[in-house]
This record gives C-alpha cells, sequence and structure tokens, in this order.
C-alpha cells in the first residue's frame, strides 16, 4: 500500500482564497474543509460547523475526532465584508472564529499556516463608514495575529494584500477591491477616480499566494523550524501605482473602440478626500508615494521574487476579465 497522505483541515474553502487554495492542497493531501453554510465540490470530506461557538459548535466527541485525525490546519475564514451591518462581526469572526481554530491545533498538536492580512499593520485615518469599517478588519487580524503568538504549536501568519483573481476562475470576486475599481475605471468616465497618478497598492495574482501557502503548508507538516513566524505575501517593490491602472483600463477601452480623451483619475485640484463610495475606498486603498513599499517574503520559499512585468500582466489579464461586468 502507498503511504497515506497527511490530512489538512482548510477553512473558508468556499471563500476567495479558499476556494482557489483548496484545490492545490487537495493535489498534495487529503483535506478536510470545515463549512458553515455552503460546501465545496473538490474537499475529501466536509465537516460542518461554526467558528464562533465554543468547540466549534461540535460535540465534544466531535472534536476530540476532529482533532485526532487531522496534521495541519490551514486557517482561511474571515469577514471581509467592508459595509457590515455590525462593526463588531469582525472581532466575532476574525478573532473568535481563530481562537477556535488554535484550541483545535492545540488538542490536535498540529502546525497552522493562518492567512492574515496587511491591513493588520497599518491604521486608516478618518471618521467616514468606509474607514472606520477597514480599521475594524485590520484590527480584528492584528488581534488574530496576538492570539496566534501564544499559542503552543507552530503557528506561520501569511499576511498579504490585494489579489488578482486566478486565471481559471469561474466568476471573478467583482464585490471585492480590486475587480470592483476595475469595474468602475471600464465605465469610462474622466477624471473619476480620486487618486493621484502616483499613488500606490499591493496587488498580487492569485496562484503565487497559493504557490506560498502551499509551500508553507509543506513547511509546517516536515517541521521546518523556520516556518512559524510572519510571512509577508505581497508584491514589495513590484507594486502597482494608480498610473499602472489607468493604463491598463485606458489601453483596454480604446483596444475596443471606446477610447478616453483623457486620464480616468482626478487631477491634483479635484482629488479631494471622498467620504464615500468606491473613490472612498480607493484613496484607503491606495498608499502615497513617499510610503515605503510593504515587505515581501515571497523569495523565502518561492524560486524568485515577483517581478512588476508578472504583476502588470496579471493586471491587464483582469481588467479583460472585467471588461464584461463594465459594459
Amino acid at each position: 500500500m502507498p503511504p497515506s497522505r497527511p490530512t489538512v483541515l482548510l477553512t473558508g474553502a468556499t471563500g476567495v482564497i479558499g476556494a482557489s487554495l483548496l484545490p492545490a492542497l487537495a493535489a498534495r493531501y487529503e483535506v478536510i474543509a470545515l463549512v458553515h453554510r455552503r460546501w465545496p465540490e473538490s474537499a475529501t470530506t466536509c465537516v460542518q460547523a461554526d467558528l464562533t461557538a465554543g468547540c466549534l459548535g461540535l460535540s465534544d466527541l466531535q472534536h476530540r475526532k476532529l482533532a485526532a485525525g487531522i496534521d495541519a490546519i490551514v486557517h482561511c475564514a474571515a469577514l471581509t465584508d467592508f459595509a457590515p451591518g455590525d462593526l463588531t462581526a469582525f472581532e466575532k469572526v476574525n478573532v473568535q472564529g481563530t481562537r477556535q481554530i488554535l484550541k483545535l491545533a492545540e488538542a490536535a498538536r498540529v502546525p497552522v499556516v493562518l492567512l492574515s492580512s496587511v491591513s493588520a499593520a497599518l491604521d486608516l485615518p478618518g471618521d467616514d463608514l468606509p474607514a472606520r469599517c477597514m480599521r475594524a478588519y485590520g484590527r480584528s487580524k492584528r488581534q488574530a495575529e496576538e492570539l496566534a503568538t501564544h499559542s503552543s504549536q507552530p503557528i506561520a501568519i501569511v499576511r498579504t494584500g490585494l489579489l488578482f483573481a486566478a486565471r481559471n476562475a469561474p466568476t471573478l470576486p467583482r464585490h471585492q477591491f480590486p475587480h470592483a475599481l476595475f469595474d468602475a475605471l471600464l465605465q469610462g468616465r474622466t477624471g473619476a477616480l480620486p487618486v493621484l497618478p502616483d499613488h500606490w497598492c499591493d496587488i498580487i495574482p492569485m496562484e503565487t499566494l497559493v504557490e506560498y501557502v502551499t509551500a508553507l503548508t509543506e513547511a509546517q507538516l516536515r517541521g521546518d523550524t523556520t516556518a512559524p513566524g510572519l510571512h509577508w505575501a505581497t508584491a514589495g517593490p513590484a507594486r502597482l501605482t494608480a498610473a499602472d491602472l489607468d493604463r491598463a483600463c485606458s489601453d483596454f477601452l480604446k483596444e475596443t473602440g471606446r477610447p478616453v480623451t483623457g486620464s480616468l483619475l482626478a487631477d491634483h485640484a479635484t482629488a479631494q478626500t471622498r467620504s464615500h463610495g468606491m473613490g472612498r475606498l480607493a484613496q484607503l486603498g491606495f498608499q502615497p508615494p513617499e510610503q515605503p513599499c510593504l515587505p515581501s517574503h515571497l523569495n523565502r520559499l518561492l524560486p524568485t521574487q515577483l517581478t512588476r512585468s508578472t504583476v502588470l500582466e496579471a493586471l491587464r489579464h483582469n481588467v479583460r476579465r472585467c471588461a464584461p461586468l463594465a459594459s
């Protein structure tokens, strides 16, 4: 008989990251998907649970059985909605949910890969609702990271920024930034986006994140002592500027017979701070040029560091995929 494969518990398997990560993990390991309402198609086994409940909403027997049957946990599940009805929902899902996963890891004595966000390192200004939502989200991810640092098990924390949709994704997460931003830019309204050309944002291809997390999971499983700790899965110096997004969208509009006569970005005179809508989300998502680029640790586990040419190609591909949504 061939040797049995390790079993990885994956949370958030139907989310934006988890849905792309699931097939990559399933190609290497047995995968148990911890699900709440929706069930993924390709998981070996699904266990229905509630991240916000004690013992994950399972009976003591079910919890012990689950702990006994896993070799590692990849925790992707999180609330990322930037307009929740109640801002305390971030704490309930992202912090309390992580606490329950860490308790399971303690019971199972297994390592964890915890998906976090660069928002954990940011403190955005503003009293408007979008700013307060993004601060609450970032605070919840920071608190989840702090819980992880007190675990007795090996915990690898992955901070990632914005993500381009995977090339093989059947649909785009059009409700999420940056795809909602591409949708807005492809309306072709000059000066519509109140962001200056030299401001930047950090976006990486979903495939890059999946490859990194998969390699990190393997390192955790084999007991690599360098795997636990903080990992920045970001573009770093390959970051994109607002001018890059403007150019990609303008070029596509020109190619498809809808040329614009000017920049899609606002100029210095009209780029005032907004208080709501996509304009405000974009202002919060872009950083001024004097802000240093984010750290990037991708070359710790991947053969090469991410390049601007790769990121720009992913940008052009995602713009083309968003075009039908904007037409």
